[in-house]
Protein backbone atom coordinates (compact mmCIF):
# COMPACT_ATOMS: atom_id res chain seq x y z
CA UNK A 1 0.00 0.00 0.00
CA UNK A 2 2.91 2.00 0.89
CA UNK A 3 4.78 1.30 -1.99
CA UNK A 4 5.92 3.11 -5.33
CA UNK A 5 6.39 -0.21 -7.43
CA UNK A 6 3.72 -1.95 -9.42
CA UNK A 7 2.64 -5.12 -9.18
CA UNK A 8 3.43 -7.47 -11.97
CA UNK A 9 1.66 -11.25 -11.72
CA UNK A 10 4.37 -12.65 -13.37
CA UNK A 11 7.77 -10.79 -11.93
CA UNK A 12 6.36 -9.47 -8.58
CA UNK A 13 6.98 -6.10 -7.55
CA UNK A 14 8.49 -3.68 -10.88
CA UNK A 15 9.23 0.21 -10.98
CA UNK A 16 6.54 1.47 -13.31
CA UNK A 17 6.69 2.43 -16.79
CA UNK A 18 5.30 6.48 -17.28
CA UNK A 19 2.61 6.66 -19.95
CA UNK A 20 3.90 7.24 -23.03
CA UNK A 21 3.00 10.73 -24.34
CA UNK A 22 3.68 13.01 -27.54
CA UNK A 23 7.59 13.25 -28.30
CA UNK A 24 8.98 16.10 -28.09
CA UNK A 25 11.97 18.37 -26.73
CA UNK A 26 10.58 19.33 -23.62
CA UNK A 27 9.48 15.81 -22.73
CA UNK A 28 12.76 14.32 -23.58
CA UNK A 29 14.99 16.92 -21.34
CA UNK A 30 12.61 15.98 -19.06
CA UNK A 31 13.74 12.37 -18.81
CA UNK A 32 16.71 13.37 -19.52
CA UNK A 33 17.25 15.48 -16.32
CA UNK A 34 15.47 12.68 -14.08
CA UNK A 35 17.17 9.27 -15.37
CA UNK A 36 19.42 7.59 -13.58
CA UNK A 37 20.59 5.75 -17.02
CA UNK A 38 21.72 6.43 -20.36
CA UNK A 39 19.19 7.67 -22.77
CA UNK A 40 20.36 6.13 -25.77
CA UNK A 41 20.22 7.96 -29.27
CA UNK A 42 22.06 7.03 -33.00
CA UNK A 43 24.04 9.81 -33.45
CA UNK A 44 24.35 10.90 -35.98
CA UNK A 45 20.84 10.38 -36.50
CA UNK A 46 20.09 8.78 -39.88
CA UNK A 47 18.38 10.23 -42.26
CA UNK A 48 14.77 9.44 -41.99
CA UNK A 49 14.48 8.52 -38.69
CA UNK A 50 12.46 10.73 -36.11
CA UNK A 51 11.94 10.37 -32.05
CA UNK A 52 8.56 8.39 -31.51
CA UNK A 53 8.35 7.39 -27.82
CA UNK A 54 10.79 8.33 -24.91
CA UNK A 55 9.39 6.47 -22.04
CA UNK A 56 10.71 6.38 -17.84
CA UNK A 57 10.91 3.69 -15.92
CA UNK A 58 10.59 4.78 -12.16
CA UNK A 59 9.17 6.90 -9.77
CA UNK A 60 9.96 10.38 -8.35
CA UNK A 61 11.07 8.36 -5.25
CA UNK A 62 13.66 6.31 -6.18
CA UNK A 63 14.78 7.62 -9.43
CA UNK A 64 14.23 6.64 -13.04
CA UNK A 65 16.12 2.79 -13.40
CA UNK A 66 15.13 2.59 -16.94
CA UNK A 67 14.40 4.59 -20.31
CA UNK A 68 12.94 3.59 -23.28
CA UNK A 69 13.62 5.46 -26.32
CA UNK A 70 11.73 4.51 -29.64
CA UNK A 71 12.83 5.44 -33.37
CA UNK A 72 10.66 5.16 -36.67
CA UNK A 73 12.76 4.40 -39.43
CA UNK A 74 12.62 2.87 -43.05
CA UNK A 75 13.18 -0.77 -43.23
CA UNK A 76 16.31 -2.08 -45.22
CA UNK A 77 13.47 -4.79 -46.39
CA UNK A 78 11.26 -1.64 -47.64
CA UNK A 79 8.63 0.14 -45.20
CA UNK A 80 8.36 1.42 -42.17
CA UNK A 81 10.38 -0.41 -38.81
CA UNK A 82 10.90 0.68 -35.49
CA UNK A 83 14.41 0.62 -33.26
CA UNK A 84 13.54 0.48 -29.12
CA UNK A 85 16.40 1.38 -26.92
CA UNK A 86 16.50 0.45 -23.57
CA UNK A 87 19.00 1.41 -20.76
CA UNK A 88 18.57 -0.17 -17.54
CA UNK A 89 19.98 -1.00 -14.06
CA UNK A 90 19.51 -5.25 -13.75
CA UNK A 91 16.06 -6.28 -12.14
CA UNK A 92 14.05 -3.67 -13.71
CA UNK A 93 12.63 -5.82 -16.42
CA UNK A 94 11.20 -3.68 -19.02
CA UNK A 95 13.29 -4.82 -21.85
CA UNK A 96 12.93 -8.88 -21.05
CA UNK A 97 9.01 -7.86 -20.91
CA UNK A 98 9.03 -6.68 -24.03
CA UNK A 99 11.34 -9.42 -26.18
CA UNK A 100 9.32 -11.81 -24.73
CA UNK A 101 11.46 -13.38 -22.08
CA UNK A 102 10.84 -14.46 -18.38
CA UNK A 103 12.73 -13.13 -15.68
CA UNK A 104 13.95 -9.26 -15.24
CA UNK A 105 17.63 -9.61 -16.67
CA UNK A 106 18.86 -11.70 -20.20
CA UNK A 107 20.93 -14.41 -17.99
CA UNK A 108 21.90 -17.25 -20.30
CA UNK A 109 21.23 -15.33 -23.48
CA UNK A 110 24.56 -13.32 -23.24
CA UNK A 111 27.08 -16.12 -23.75
CA UNK A 112 29.59 -17.60 -26.46
CA UNK A 113 30.22 -14.93 -29.32
CA UNK A 114 28.61 -11.53 -29.99
CA UNK A 115 26.50 -11.48 -32.72
CA UNK A 116 27.25 -7.70 -33.49
CA UNK A 117 28.52 -5.00 -31.79
CA UNK A 118 27.77 -1.39 -30.92
CA UNK A 119 29.34 1.95 -29.67
CA UNK A 120 28.08 3.22 -26.58
CA UNK A 121 29.01 6.52 -25.69
CA UNK A 122 32.52 5.92 -27.69
CA UNK A 123 33.14 2.66 -25.82
CA UNK A 124 32.37 -0.87 -28.47
CA UNK A 125 29.51 -2.76 -26.57
CA UNK A 126 29.29 -6.38 -27.71
CA UNK A 127 25.52 -7.60 -28.32
CA UNK A 128 23.81 -10.93 -28.02
CA UNK A 129 21.10 -12.18 -30.07
CA UNK A 130 17.97 -13.06 -28.35
CA UNK A 131 16.05 -15.95 -30.29
CA UNK A 132 12.38 -16.08 -30.66
CA UNK A 133 10.99 -12.92 -29.17
CA UNK A 134 7.68 -12.80 -31.52
CA UNK A 135 8.84 -10.17 -34.58
CA UNK A 136 10.98 -8.66 -33.48
CA UNK A 137 14.69 -9.04 -33.81
CA UNK A 138 16.47 -8.59 -30.21
CA UNK A 139 19.85 -7.74 -29.09
CA UNK A 140 21.23 -7.22 -25.71
CA UNK A 141 24.59 -6.52 -24.26
CA UNK A 142 26.25 -4.48 -21.03
CA UNK A 143 28.08 -1.44 -20.09
CA UNK A 144 29.01 0.05 -16.60
CA UNK A 145 27.01 -2.74 -15.07
CA UNK A 146 24.03 -1.67 -17.12
CA UNK A 147 21.69 -3.31 -19.77
CA UNK A 148 21.59 -2.42 -23.06
CA UNK A 149 18.79 -3.47 -25.68
CA UNK A 150 17.96 -3.13 -28.92
CA UNK A 151 14.83 -4.28 -30.30
CA UNK A 152 13.87 -4.02 -34.54
CA UNK A 153 10.83 -4.57 -35.35
CA UNK A 154 9.04 -6.20 -37.67
CA UNK A 155 12.03 -8.78 -37.63
CA UNK A 156 12.79 -8.32 -41.59
CA UNK A 157 14.18 -5.12 -40.48
CA UNK A 158 17.01 -6.66 -38.30
CA UNK A 159 19.94 -6.05 -40.62
CA UNK A 160 19.64 -2.80 -39.06
CA UNK A 161 21.68 -4.54 -36.01
CA UNK A 162 24.32 -5.96 -37.95
CA UNK A 163 25.48 -2.17 -39.22
CA UNK A 164 27.92 -1.32 -36.24
CA UNK A 165 25.76 1.97 -35.34
CA UNK A 166 27.09 4.72 -32.43
CA UNK A 167 25.07 5.72 -29.83
CA UNK A 168 25.12 8.96 -27.68
CA UNK A 169 23.65 9.11 -24.10
CA UNK A 170 20.85 12.28 -24.75
CA UNK A 171 21.90 13.48 -21.34
CA UNK A 172 24.88 14.88 -22.80
CA UNK A 173 22.93 16.90 -25.72
CA UNK A 174 22.48 20.47 -25.61
CA UNK A 175 20.16 22.38 -28.24
CA UNK A 176 20.49 19.51 -30.36
CA UNK A 177 17.62 17.90 -28.38
CA UNK A 178 15.45 21.05 -29.48
CA UNK A 179 16.17 20.35 -33.28
CA UNK A 180 16.26 16.20 -33.23
CA UNK A 181 13.11 14.95 -35.56
CA UNK A 182 9.97 13.63 -33.34
CA UNK A 183 7.45 12.05 -35.02
CA UNK A 184 3.88 10.52 -34.52
CA UNK A 185 3.68 8.91 -31.32
CA UNK A 186 4.49 4.90 -31.01
CA UNK A 187 2.44 2.55 -29.48
CA UNK A 188 4.86 -0.14 -28.77
CA UNK A 189 5.27 0.98 -25.16
CA UNK A 190 1.13 1.24 -24.60
CA UNK A 191 0.06 -0.85 -22.17
CA UNK A 192 -1.24 -4.35 -23.23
Amino acid sequence: MWSSQWECSAHGPVPPVHPVGAPSAGWLRHVCATSRVPVWLPWPLPNGWVVAAVAPVGDEVTGVPAVAVVLACPSPAGGPAEVLLVSEQPGVGIATRLAGLPGTDPGAVVHGTPYTRGRFGGHPVPLWLVPDSYDTAVVVGERDLLWIWVLVRPAAAGALLLEEMRFIDARDLGEEIRVLPYGARSTWLDPG
